[in-house]
């Protein structure tokens, strides 16, 4: 049973939320507020459903301290549905955001497909490339023999680049594969996320070659614009 960690201020948005997820044999952990979803923080936490607009700390905030201890997808729930706000929630380190109002079905059906996605063993093992290895059964990322710590969302992209080496991959292609046909953002969710991930890469950053209004490629060798 996968347990998710509900932090929203809206007693009726736990409520609905609750009896649809306990009906599907999935574990909800409530809280109220932020300082309350931070103590019940843990690592038998597969997946965080977090709003934004909350009293005392805001979701953004939560967002970023759940970061700096704990890697599981977080998922955003809010009646802030500007572009602005989504992108804001990626720069946190969110994984995913998802409107109010919104039908049960659909926020359980995301839940469910991102957990088995995070959670399933792949079907394939490592890969290197010069300085760079990726475990693909451990969902571990070394760069000269040291682990590095990616979110969810940051091991999935790299994940799917890595495993198309070499080809050009689209921002909407990366779109429909890390975040799925039903989101609505557009391709700067994307740059996002890979300047976070070049980021992490640090000196090797330059493994992701840009393709000027197209996409991304990943290979060996300096980075160069197209």
């Amino acid at each position: 049973m996968y347990k998710i960690l509900l932090i929203e201020d809206d007693v009726d948005i736990r409520q609905i939320i609750i009896k649809y997820f306990h009906k599907r044999d999935m574990e909800i952990i409530e809280a109220m507020d932020g300082y309350s979803g931070l103590s019940k923080m843990n690592t038998d936490i597969h997946l965080v459903l977090l709003d934004i607009m909350m009293p005392g700390i805001d979701g953004y905030e939560v967002c970023y301290q759940i970061r700096q201890k704990y890697q599981c997808p977080i998922i955003f729930i809010s009646a802030l549905s500007e572009e602005e706000n989504q992108l804001k929630a990626f720069e946190y380190g969110g994984d995913d955001y998802i409107a109010k109002p919104f039908l049960p079905s659909v926020l359980y059906a995301k839940c469910l497909a991102i957990c088995k996605r995070e959670f399933m063993q792949s079907s394939h093992d490592t890969k290197e490339f010069d300085h760079l290895k990726i475990d693909y059964t451990n969902h571990q990322v070394f760069i000269d023999c040291q682990e590095i710590e990616l979110t969810h969302k940051e091991y999935l992209l790299l994940e799917y680049l890595t495993q198309n080496a070499h080809q050009l991959l689209s921002r909407e292609q990366i779109l429909n594969q890390i975040w799925g046909y039903d989101y609505y953002g557009d391709g700067r969710a994307v740059d996002t996320y890979i300047k976070k991930l070049r980021k992490k890469l640090g000196q090797y950053q330059y493994y992701i070659h840009t393709v000027f209004k197209v996409g991304y490629i990943f290979k060996e060798g300096e980075s160069h614009e197209t």
